[in-house]
């Protein structure tokens, strides 16, 4: 059932409820108001002939007895009984006698039939006497006037009810107009058609929301997609890259090897492309984990882990003869002391590689607004700023200084597991390198 059927038979029950409520107290206040006025009639015709009779007019005629409704006087039909129930009087119109009524009060109305009428009945007592009169009419003309309010009322309710029904159809269509909208373009996405958005304006704040929303997610959406078609297209090209070197490596083994020289080198040649094959791989997974799963939070010893990180680059900058120097701090940051160590590795990695032999690479660590920011300035070649934010992506990198080829995941890795704790890795353009990481922390008291 949509939306627009929904809202048009809710509206629909409370109409219906609302007005079967309103007529019925109506036509019961009307049919409660007849009766009241007809009562008292009957009582004042009732106590007048109890007055006469107690002056000794002891004859009861069928005159015309209480005018009760628009049409005129009503039949009256009466009846005069000892205490006892025997009767001493009746009008001429009563075929038979109907027994003196004993389980009704004194001037009080009261439903009776009696030779197949319908009538409303009083009984009252006669002045200084121990008789019982009986006074009624026909309610024939009362019960007539309820029906037709009755059928008045059934017939405006059932035309109220289909009324409200195509007005709260069409108004429910009309609403939910936009609502419509929404869904169609939720339906085209699902269906492959990432062209289509949400185009209208509301003067209802949530709705407009809602397409607003909607919009963005489907932009987002397409930016994922891209991002994840460009990821598949680099990962099979650097996996393509180590694959087809191995195969060659093999190949020109298995061709032109002669002797045990030979099959060594080819086999080197092809270990070589193995690790390469290993650590992409490897860089790969570890992505595709901190994008699927954050990391275990936690909290580690800052200085721990920027140690173990100078600990695991500085064979490279041995190698290059560059040397590194650090300021770190005594504070504790979010993340576990392995993770935040290769948040630290990975961005000194890339700024040892990419600086000029006999360099220098300077880490420098401050807090700031509880976040370790920690500075890492290198003497490469820097980074434009049309290319800030490039080099995040995976396999931007391109040829390091000293020869060797990364995998390009390296600074990918760092800023996802560093944005998965609350924190970043940025780079400031300029004419050298300099990056910057900020953590969350939670400080603690210098050691001694």
């Amino acid at each position: 059932m949509t939306f627009r059927v929904r809202t048009a038979l809710v509206v629909l029950v409370l109409t219906t409820l609302t007005m079967g409520v309103a007529f019925t107290v109506v036509w019961e206040r009307f049919v409660a108001s007849q009766r009241h006025r007809l009562d008292d009639a009957l009582l004042v015709v009732a106590h007048r002939e109890a007055a006469e009779t107690a002056r000794g007019i002891m004859e009861f005629t069928d005159a015309p007895g209480p005018s009760a409704d628009a049409v005129g006087p009503l039949p009256k039909y009466g009846v005069l009984y000892t205490a006892d129930g025997q009767t001493l009087a009746t009008t001429s119109n009563f075929s038979s006698v109907p027994p003196m009524p004993r389980h009704v009060g004194l001037d009080e109305g009261f439903d009776m039939e009696h030779d197949g009428l319908r009538m409303r009945a009083v009984v009252v007592r006669m002045p200084g006497s121990s008789h019982r009169i009986l006074l009624a009419t026909s309610r024939e003309d009362f019960e007539e006037d309820a029906s037709m309010l009755a059928g008045a009322m059934a017939t405006a309710f059932g035309v109220g009810c289909l009324w409200a029904a195509l007005v709260a159809y069409g108004v429910a269509t009309i609403l939910t107009r936009n609502h419509r909208a929404v869904a169609e373009v939720a339906r085209q996405v699902a269906r492959g058609d990432t062209s289509a958005r949400v185009r209208f304006q509301s003067l209802d704040v949530d709705l407009q929301q809602l397409a607003d929303d909607l919009n963005v997610m489907i932009e987002r959406l397409v930016g994922l997609v891209a991002v994840q078609d460009r990821f598949i297209a680099h990962a099979a090209h650097e996996l393509r890259t180590p694959l087809t070197s191995l195969r060659v490596e093999l190949e020109h083994t298995l061709e032109t090897a002669r002797g045990p020289d030979d099959y060594d080198s080819g086999l080197r040649g092809a270990l070589a492309s193995c690790e390469r094959l290993t650590d992409l791989t490897e860089d790969l997974l570890r992505l595709a984990r901190l994008r699927a799963k954050p990391a275990a939070d936690g909290l580690s010893e800052f200085e721990a882990s920027l140690a173990d990180a100078i600990a695991d680059v500085t064979p490279i900058g041995r190698h290059r003869r560059i040397s590194i120097i650090a300021t770190p701090i005594s504070a504790r940051a979010r993340g576990d002391q392995r993770s935040v160590a290769r948040i630290l590795r990975n961005v000194l990695d890339n700024a040892v590689r990419f600086s000029p032999p006999d360099g220098s690479v300077r880490v420098d660590a401050a807090l700031q607004d509880e976040q370790i920011v920690v500075t890492v300035l290198d003497e490469g070649p820097g980074v434009p700023a049309p290319d800030a934010e490039g080099i995040f992506e995976p396999f931007t990198s391109g040829l390091r200084r000293d020869g060797t080829e990364g995998t390009g995941l390296g600074l990918p890795i760092a800023r996802e597991l560093a944005r998965s704790y609350g924190g970043d890795v940025s780079v400031v353009p300029g004419p050298r390198g300099r990056f910057v990481i900020r953590l969350p922390t939670s400080v603690t008291a210098p050691r001694s």
